[in-house]
């Protein structure tokens, strides 16, 4: 995941000042909407934990689609938040800046809560499999975090995606790494009724 946000992190300096700024300030207010899904995704290992110990596999897809109703429910209410919220928050962080740089910024924001979903559903099925015991698994997802910031970043280079091919990145690492995750709790969960 770290070695795909520094391939992406070089995609963005051949941009140029203008995009560096304006993801830095897209990504600070991007981090506070997102918090709130990491915390329900730590929520989601406890719960998981202590079902599979209990030998509740039923609790626990239970406590998947609940917590994906969660999480999705959220993602809608941060995506009307910063619907209409983006241009204030994009003046507290950058003040008066360049106009191209908040414009930037509000491009980053647009295109990436509208994939927010990506991000909470991630969290659900990547915290289920440490919960389920299964941490290798989990950080193995990472993989399909470094393949997604690397493809946003070489869009954005190589093609005329451009700027948008940034705010692309973070989504299309999410998205990878979630449909691991759902796929191995699925083969998981599917293996462990089988026992």
């Amino acid at each position: 995941s770290a070695i795909g946000a520094v391939v992406m992190q070089d995609a963005i300096n051949l941009m140029g000042s203008v995009a560096v700024a304006a993801q830095t300030a897209g990504e600070k207010i991007r981090q506070m909407f997102t918090l709130p899904m990491e915390s329900v995704g730590m929520a989601m290992a406890t719960y998981v934990g202590q079902n599979h110990g209990a030998h509740r596999t039923d609790r626990i897809k239970q406590g998947i689609r609940y917590g994906c109703l969660v999480q999705l429910v959220y993602c809608a209410a941060a995506w009307v938040a910063i619907y209409f919220c983006k241009p204030y928050a994009v003046g507290l962080v950058l003040g008066d800046a360049d106009p191209a740089v908040t414009q930037g910024a509000l491009e980053y924001l647009t295109v990436i809560s509208v994939l927010f979903c990506f991000h909470g559903l991630l969290m659900i099925f990547r915290n289920t499999l440490q919960g389920l015991g299964y941490s290798v698994l989990a950080i193995v997802s990472g993989v399909g975090e470094l393949i997604g910031r690397s493809l946003g970043g070489v869009l954005a280079v190589k093609t005329s995606l451009g700027y948008l091919g940034i705010c692309l990145s973070n989504p299309f690492a999410w998205g990878l790494a979630m449909l691991y995750c759902m796929f191995m709790v699925r083969r998981m969960l599917k293996r462990e009724a089988e026992n």
